[in-house]
């Protein structure tokens, strides 16, 4: 409980005030919601599988953060036994997870529509099992034995593909509870057996920029960055399968220009727009080293850019391949609005960036993610707007020149 309860502090606070804070948002979101009389149909096995995968990805998001270090290395120098810390730490992350993540989309769902007692227990069970499925998950991706990672991994495919099957086939509740409590007992039973160190991940990406004359290096840290955190890579992966989808959805609003709306919509790449808020050592070294914060964000400007044009492109030719029409001008402008938000989230990250967090799902789910995305978004509907859009364009380019020459003035 020593353990625990330390865990817990630093997640929540020294009195557990965040718990309290997170809690009243969901009531006060609950009655919002409730009160303003919105009412949806929605199958139970939709209210179980969002349950059960949110839970799990800002379980992994959690269980990976950065931040897991150095607060481990600090629980490791205390007396422990191996169990100890291992339900430990996965009880603390799984009570953050619960209340500061999936409770809020919980509320959501048991306000729009009238669910029983049981099905609304069973959500919080899946939620539970999608927690403990991720430090499952975790723990079989560190095996250090290559062979039996493999095999382990193959299991836990299977595992999770017969939780999808169970959610979507499984329609008699009762049946299905007993299967989500299988799925949790297994899910003990190879917390039980692995080794408590599995969950301490050595310090990475803590680099300094040390070479003041290499105009590369930036470029080069921020490329090997990204490499290194997988997570921001399987968000830009998943940014790009949203691309290839986003045409058929959007080519349903007929008699209206579209196109453009898709270029916003891929600009909410959070994680590399965070790349400060996320590693004050960085930032510490670019804000104290002379003449780096201007080279800096400019080629970090240049990095979002380059990610947001590629996105972008997948965008463009999956449109082309479908309904065609893509010519110079959507080009221009999907290329400007890639440039702005680039620029503008820069400018978020230097002069606002995001204090006192726990963990880095907390700066992924933050609200400034949102900012410039809206802004991207009502550009984008005034460049659809023709011939008022071609006018907007080069409004676009002189709001690109002011902004980069504050950035390097201010800087």
């Amino acid at each position: 409980m020593i353990i625990l309860k330390a865990l817990l502090k630093q997640l929540f606070g020294v009195k557990y005030e965040r718990i309290i804070k997170s809690l009243i948002a969901c009531l006060i979101l609950f009655l919002a919601v409730n009160i303003a009389g919105i009412n949806m149909e929605i199958a139970p096995s939709i209210l179980f599988l969002t349950a059960t995968a949110l839970s799990a990805g800002i379980m992994w998001q959690a269980l990976h953060s950065s931040g897991n270090s150095d607060r481990m290395a600090g629980m490791f120098m205390l007396p422990f036994t191996n169990r100890e810390m291992t339900f430990s730490f996965v009880l603390a992350f799984t009570v953050y997870t619960l209340i500061t993540k999936t409770f809020p989309v919980l509320a959501l769902f048991f306000a729009v529509h009238e669910w029983s007692v049981l099905q609304k227990a069973v959500s919080l069970l899946c939620a539970c099992n999608g927690c403990f499925i991720a430090a499952a998950w975790c723990t079989m991706t560190n095996e250090s034995s290559r062979r039996k990672k493999k095999r382990l991994i193959l299991y836990l495919v299977l595992w999770c593909v017969g939780m999808l099957m169970a959610v979507f086939f499984v329609h008699e509740i009762k049946i299905f509870a007993s299967i989500v409590l299988i799925s949790l007992f297994l899910s003990f039973l190879r917390l039980l057996v692995v080794d408590a160190y599995v969950f301490c991940r050595p310090v990475s990406a803590k680099l300094l920029i040390r070479n003041t004359k290499g105009t590369g290096s930036i470029l080069l840290y921020l490329m090997r960055y990204l490499i290194t955190n997988k997570n921001y890579l399987m968000n830009t992966a998943g940014l790009c399968m949203v691309g290839g989808i986003l045409p058929m959805i959007l080519i349903q609003f007929e008699g209206v220009n579209v196109m453009t709306l898709g270029f916003a919509i891929l600009c909410l790449n959070t994680p590399i727009c965070i790349l400060l808020s996320c590693n004050p050592d960085l930032e510490q070294a670019v804000r104290v080293l002379p003449r780096q914060a201007g080279r800096f964000c400019t080629y970090y400007s240049f990095f979002i850019f380059s990610v947001n044009v590629a996105v972008i492109s997948v965008y463009l030719i999956s449109w082309q391949i479908q309904h065609g029409g893509v010519g110079g001008m959507e080009i221009m402008a999907a290329v400007l609005i890639a440039l702005q938000s680039a620029v503008m989230s820069v400018m978020l990250e230097w002069f606002w960036p995001i204090r006192n967090w726990k963990i880095e799902s907390d700066l992924w789910q933050h609200p400034r993610k949102y900012i410039v995305p809206l802004i991207m978004l009502l550009i984008a509907g005034l460049i659809s707007m023709w011939p008022v859009g071609i006018c907007f364009l080069l409004c676009i380019v002189l709001v690109e020149v002011i902004s980069l020459s504050f950035i390097i003035r201010r800087i």
